[in-house]
């Protein structure tokens, strides 16, 4: 069979996939860019589905729209030692159904001129010939952005990373904000997020265990839903990837984008970043390719930690294995108002600088009343990258 042409080849049409050839496209409208994914759209895809400002940001730094129908959430309640708070959004956030919203963003990508071809799964890379599941494809670049599959970071040789369990069910909806439950009874959180499902009656429901694994997210949901009353389906399991702090960002050649890079492990938040990452890497691939050379994961992880979400990842992943730790103190930390309020700012998008020197502030006030470790020690790195 004759090998499809391309210049640059996108592993996986998700919204990491959608946004790196959109960028791609963008950067250099001449540019020869294939996609190619596993699953035929629309497909069903287990996610919470929530879009905070920060992700709506991304997308429309990607040159992609909202076009499908999305439940609106004005504010995030979270809930931590017997405390519960209700903080505004500075900027809503919104909740998609997958199915609808990554099937639209496969119609951007078209529309955008690049071809996609679905049931076409990755099954190797022969230099710079990939195999996939509906004929060989040609190329000089690669984004690899598949997600949970972890094919493409097999292909290039990098390790598949860790794996981290969620639950999730469907409910009939009862409130409209993002819910975050840190007194759920695991190392992580339940939640709570309003869906457009239906009628537009629905919630989804579920628990994120960065510790303890799957069996104590499936406990944590079934708990969780007594407590609320919750008429939950059947539900089920999946995992995520999360991002390291160094973790490989790519090879020469061949750069990684959404979950097969990694999602932010304290929220478990992954549109918004494999918004960011898949935009990223499409710029950077077809920079490289109009200047007759290969991308270079160096770029790409300066690019990336010099981004606001990049730097924001690199907060959070510090603060995640903290959060979820075995001090308490880091909870009540979270259970504070301003600290709350520091984060809702960060989640919907706003300029690092001033979210962060407003919880450095908060942070050093509390720890003159014994906050964990001290601002300076725990939060230099972010610093760093902010």
């Amino acid at each position: 069979m004759k090998p499809l042409e391309a210049d640059l080849l996108v592993v996986g049409a998700g919204p990491a996939g959608c946004a790196a050839a959109v960028a791609a496209r963008r950067e250099w409208p001449a540019l020869r860019v294939a996609v190619v994914d596993a699953a035929r759209f629309p497909r069903d895809k287990l996610c919470g589905g929530a879009i905070p400002g920060g992700g709506r940001r991304e997308l429309a730094l990607a040159g992609l729209a909202l076009r499908v129908p999305h439940a609106v959430a004005a504010h995030a309640r979270l809930r931590a030692c017997g405390a519960e708070l209700r903080v505004p959004l500075p900027v809503p956030a919104v909740v998609v159904e997958r199915r609808a919203f990554d099937a639209d963003l496969v119609a951007q990508a078209r529309a955008a001129g690049a071809v996609v071809v679905e049931g076409a799964p990755l099954l190797g890379l022969e230099g710079r010939l990939a195999r996939t599941g509906a004929g060989p494809v040609a190329f000089r670049a690669l984004v690899v952005a598949d997600g949970a599959s972890a094919a493409g970071r097999r292909a290039l040789g990098l390790p598949p990373g860790p794996r981290l369990p969620l639950r999730e069910a469907r409910a009939p909806r009862g409130q409209d904000d993002l819910l975050f439950d840190l007194d759920a009874g695991l190392a992580g959180y339940a939640w709570r997020f309003p869906c457009p499902g239906g009628a537009g009656q629905d919630e989804n429901a579920g628990a994120y265990a960065f510790r303890g694994g799957g069996a104590s997210a499936g406990a944590a949901l079934r708990d969780f839903a007594r407590a609320e009353e919750l008429a939950l389906d059947d539900g089920a399991a999946w995992s995520l990837r999360p991002r390291a702090i160094g973790g490989p960002v790519g090879i020469a050649g061949a750069l990684l984008a959404g979950e097969a890079l990694g999602v932010d492990p304290l929220a478990g938040e992954g549109i918004r970043y494999a918004l960011w990452s898949g935009r990223i890497a499409g710029r950077i691939a077809a920079r490289a390719l109009r200047s007759g050379r290969a991308p270079s994961p160096a770029r790409h992880a300066r690019a990336l930690a010099l981004s606001r979400s990049g730097a924001v990842l690199a907060l959070f992943a510090r603060l995640a294995p903290r959060l979820y730790g075995e001090d308490p103190r880091w909870r009540r930390l979270a259970a504070d108002a301003a600290v709350a309020a520091g984060f809702a700012e960060l989640v919907s998008g706003a300029p690092l600088l001033p979210a962060v020197a407003h919880l450095l502030a908060r942070w050093m006030r509390l720890g003159r009343s014994g906050a964990p470790g001290g601002p300076g020690r725990n939060l230099a790195g972010a610093r760093r990258s902010a």
